[in-house]
């Protein structure tokens, strides 16, 4: 059929060149973890090829390496120590030395100058041109010492296994019977006692340690005699300077609280006296309410001698209460250290001191008292007043008097201080004698005690080897096919699994149905299987109405198949998406050529049909129309000349031989489907539709390869996608799903075809891979001239026909097409 053209676009479709970045870009492939075991069955082609080439490659090796021969002879190594008791680790240590030191005797300049000169290696000695550095070299690599058994540490003898190998088999068992004879004889020269030297050793230590010990405590003795310290009843050394100063301290601390306490009374006097204003009998009352002490006024001017005295009196007493713990501290200094002790020598000072002092101010404060007194008798206000002053000077005399005896004790400390600095040296000397006669005193314990123990134990006579077996002959130890062809395998099955990761992780395809849901965040609606679509049988003089239908519609030609059960439960969860509104339009696309949408499309709208529902099935796909040829309307007119003006919308919805089931072709292949999907009309016919159908569903072109159905898509009540399982299908179906959601599409769900689910009841069973054409090769046909050539043009998914693109079939077509 020749093309007609349609007026010309409202908009220029630049993308339509380049299918791969229609609407939106490429996304990226989710990461999601590899399940190794799966990935490896999978790949199992992939595990396998490595193994065999490694088992073949160790199979080789094998026959090149030389052969290897090997000579044994069991050797037993006893001791006569007995068993100890390790007091670091706290386990029983038997008297065996460890087979690593018994190893490096056996490897010894001397054993192995013994070995070679061994009569029964004489014949072999031009094999290493006389020289025992030639046969010390083989065997360092050759020879081999191995415990029978793996506890030798607690054991009073261990059997061990001598070995010797070599690509010479005369020459095993020679070195061998050599070895050993001159591992005995070595052990056999040392087989005596050593309990003798070691008393000797100890001896020579004690005899060195007593006169250093001996000096150490008279240079002792004579340092505490020189040096200016002083030792208490322990013998602890003591800095005199130190602990004046740090007595002092303790006396600078007791004057300073008094000083601070005396401060704080003379500031509550003052205070009183100020708010007592007029009234100063007042205030002297509340003055000795503070301090705890009456004070009267006498009448009696007779009085004033007996006052005085009995003041003076009160004042000594009071003077000695002060003094009463001074005199405390000071006696027991002295019971503790003695009258000469630094400290009881001071103290006595500041008793004498402080008595002194306190003495004087306690007259001045008495004599003043009494004058006052004398001076006012007459007047008992005056005489309040001037007894409050008196009060006030002799505290705040108090308080120069502490302050004196602050500065006084801070000269002291100060000259305590660096006097105990000098004497700090001393210090020092005093501890290292004391830890140097320490670690002597100590060591030579250590050494009685070892004397002890060396004393009262019994003889022991040392180590010894002897062969319980001879020399065995010589047999053959490798090389080993298991080893060298197991190796291969391993190498191979290593290699062989990071390859199936490799190609797991690059497969970029879906392996579940969860999976599908997930990544897209759309539900799957069905999984319809593979099968071999056909006609449905008639009987002889019958007429099958459907048969001009092609035979992928499963639901026409075998209603009682597993793919048509599938197209129905997919009716049934379109019906329950759109359910409450009337007239719905349904879009089915893509993303690449070869899904299926069509034979889905056509299949679903027949369903639908059964259902009782009255629908349309239009074929949006204005390039290649495949649902037209799926029902045999390739000559008719249809959605391009509706668009075209050149029939009515209802005169181009074909009757079908299925009861409600209309068909709109998709008329003549125009030059420019794009632009003609974007005219009014096409939105116009839409709405049109809706009144008069229940269902209206658009086969439309893949999303991937062409901007058609992306055009379609904001048009109707849903899309539908159709998804064939293979690879790279994962970043097909995430961008087709992207561009749907781009244009503000509601995505109903996703139908899986071509599945390899047999419709049991153990349900999926996963996907495989299929190989199809790349969805870049052309996309277009020129015409409707020849029907055959398009069937054959775009696989039936439900067939099972081949994928392949369809080729150009008009080359000149072809070049406009790109050039749009």
């Amino acid at each position: 059929m020749k093309a007609t053209p349609l007026p010309e676009p409202r908009f220029s479709d630049s993308r339509l060149s380049d299918p791969s970045t229609a609407f939106g870009s490429s996304a990226q492939p989710e990461q999601q973890a590899i399940n190794v075991a799966a990935a490896v069955w999978r790949y199992r082609w992939a595990v396998a090829i490595p193994v065999l080439i490694g088992a073949v490659c160790g199979l080789m090796i094998y026959l090149q390496l030389p052969e290897t021969y090997r000579s044994t002879t069991r050797l037993m190594i006893e001791s006569d120590k007995s068993t100890m008791l390790d007091s670091m680790t706290g386990e029983i240590v038997g008297g065996v030395p460890g087979l690593d030191i018994v190893e490096s005797q056996l490897f010894s300049d001397r054993v192995m100058e013994a070995a070679f000169e061994n009569p029964k290696l004489h014949p072999f000695h031009k094999q290493f041109e006389n020289e025992s550095k030639a046969f010390t070299s083989q065997a360092l690599r050759s020879m081999e010492l191995e415990p029978e058994v793996d506890d030798v540490r607690t054991a009073q003898s261990v059997v061990a296994l001598l070995h010797f190998e070599s690509e010479n088999r005369e020459l095993c068992q020679p070195v061998v019977q050599a070895f050993s004879e001159s591992l005995q004889a070595f052990y056999n020269e040392n087989y005596k006692s050593s309990r003798g030297d070691l008393i000797k050793l100890i001896s020579t230590g004690m005899e060195q340690l007593h006169p250093k010990m001996l000096e150490l405590e008279s240079r002792y003795r004579e340092f505490r005699r020189d040096a200016p310290l002083a030792w208490d009843s322990e013998g602890k050394a003591i800095n005199p300077h130190r602990e004046r100063q740090l007595f002092l301290v303790g006396s600078r601390s007791e004057v300073v609280e008094k000083l601070r306490q005396k401060s704080v009374e003379v500031a509550a006097i003052e205070s009183i006296i100020r708010e007592s204003g007029d009234d100063p009998l007042l205030g002297l009352s509340i003055i000795g309410e503070l301090l705890d002490k009456k004070f009267s006024l006498p009448n009696s001017q007779g009085r004033l001698s007996d006052l005085q005295q009995g003041d003076s009196q009160l004042a000594s007493n009071n003077l000695a209460q002060e003094l009463v713990p001074l005199m405390i501290e000071r006696d027991k200094f002295e019971a503790e250290f003695g009258p000469s002790h630094p400290s009881v020598k001071v103290l006595d000072a500041q008793l004498s001191t402080m008595r002194r002092e306190l003495q004087k101010l306690v007259q001045e404060k008495t004599s003043r008292v009494m004058e006052l007194m004398s001076e006012t008798l007459a007047d008992p206000r005056e005489r309040a007043v001037e007894a409050v002053n008196a009060v006030v000077l002799a505290s705040k005399a108090q308080i120069d008097l502490l302050k004196a005896q602050i500065k006084e004790l801070d000269g002291q400390i100060t000259v305590e201080r660096q006097d105990a600095a000098k004497l700090a040296q001393f210090e020092q000397e005093n501890q290292a004698q004391l830890r140097e006669i320490e670690r002597t005193r100590d060591l030579l314990n250590q050494l009685e005690e070892q004397m002890a123990r060396v004393t009262i134990s019994e003889d022991e006579r040392g180590t010894r080897v002897i062969e319980l077996t001879a020399p065995s002959l010589a047999y053959k130890v490798g090389p080993s096919l298991l080893k060298t062809v197991g190796g291969g395998s391993i190498l191979g099955i290593l290699l062989g699994c990071g390859l199936a990761l490799l190609l797991e992780k690059n497969a970029n395809t879906f392996r579940d149905p969860d999976e599908i849901a997930d990544i897209l965040g759309v539900p799957v609606l069905t999984h319809i299987p593979f099968f071999k679509g056909k006609l449905k049988k008639v009987a002889k003089g019958e007429t099958n109405p459907y048969e001009k239908f092609d035979p992928s519609l499963a639901v026409v030609h075998m209603p009682a198949s597993i793919p048509a059960e599938a197209i129905r439960s997919c009716r049934t969860s379109v019906f329950f998406e759109l359910t409450g509104q009337r007239g719905k339009v349904i879009q089915v696309t893509s993303p690449l050529p070869g899904d299926g949408k069509s034979t889905i499309a056509g299949n679903l709208a027949c369903s639908i049909a059964q259902s009782g529902k009255r629908t349309l099935v239009i074929d949006c796909d204005l390039r290649r129309p495949q649902l037209t040829d799926n029902f045999d309307m390739a000559d008719l007119s249809g959605l391009s000349e509706v668009l075209n003006g050149e029939c009515e919308a209802m005169d181009a919805c074909r009757q079908t031989p299925l009861r409600n089931l209309f068909v709109m072709p998709s008329g003549a292949i125009p030059a420019n489907p794009a632009e003609a999907l974007t005219l009014p009309d096409m939105q116009n016919m839409i709405e049109m539709l809706r009144e008069k159908f229940d269902y209206v569903m658009l086969d439309t072109p893949p999303l991937l390869v062409v901007t058609d159905p992306s055009i379609t898509a904001s048009l109707v009540d849903g899309v539908i996608v159709a998804l064939r399982i293979r690879r790279k299908s994962r970043h097909n179906a995430k961008e087709s799903i992207s561009i749907l959601r781009s244009v503000g599409a509601k995505i109903l769900g996703v139908v899986i075809n071509n599945s390899d689910e047999a419709g049991a009841s153990d349900g999926y069973r996963g996907y495989g891979y299929y190989r199809y054409g790349r969805h870049t090769s052309r996309y277009y046909r020129s015409g409707k001239g020849d029907k055959s050539s398009r069937r054959r043009s775009e696989p039936r998914i439900i067939s099972g026909r081949g994928a392949a693109i369809a080729k150009v079939m008009e080359q000149p077509a072809q070049e406009e097409l790109l050039d749009r």
